[in-house]
């Protein structure tokens, strides 16, 4: 009995895929329109977003945040700087969590750090919803991971 029962755990052990074989279907690209209610994010450091890619609506969410680090519009960058001076945290970059995690996408720079907080996930829901705002989108869309 008890070598049918491992001859069973071996078979089901090579027939079941490990969970790392899964993969998201994601379609998201510069040229998919998006639509957001980017004034409810004013304050806030969660924005989210519905995006139409081949007739399928996606949801996406992501963060704003306020970082000392410097950039140029719509830069990437994997990780981020914060200055214990507030008044350095003034440049704003915006990263999508779901469906997938992308890099972080450098928006824009307030004049000073109290509006880059109150603002930036804002920027992050308005600029996604621009038709004009391709290269926000790839940015945003290029070198996802899970």
């Amino acid at each position: 009995m008890k070598k049918y029962l491992l001859i069973a755990g071996l078979i089901c052990t090579v027939i079941i895929p490990p969970a790392g074989a899964v993969t998201k279907c994601v379609e998201l690209n510069s040229s998919t329109t998006c639509t957001s209610n980017y004034t409810a994010y004013y304050n806030k450091t969660d924005w989210a977003a519905t995006c139409n890619t081949n007739g399928v609506s996606i949801p996406i969410s992501g963060i704003g945040i306020c970082s000392s680090t410097q950039g140029t519009q719509y830069q990437t960058a994997a990780e981020l700087d914060r200055s214990s001076t507030l008044d350095e945290n003034i440049n704003c970059w915006c990263k999508m969590t779901s469906p997938a995690v992308s890099r972080w996408v450098y928006v824009s720079t307030p004049t000073y750090a109290d509006g880059c907080f109150k603002l930036c996930a804002y920027y992050c829901a308005n600029t996604i919803r621009i038709q004009s705002s391709t290269s926000f989108r790839s940015a945003l869309f290029s070198n996802l991971s899970d």
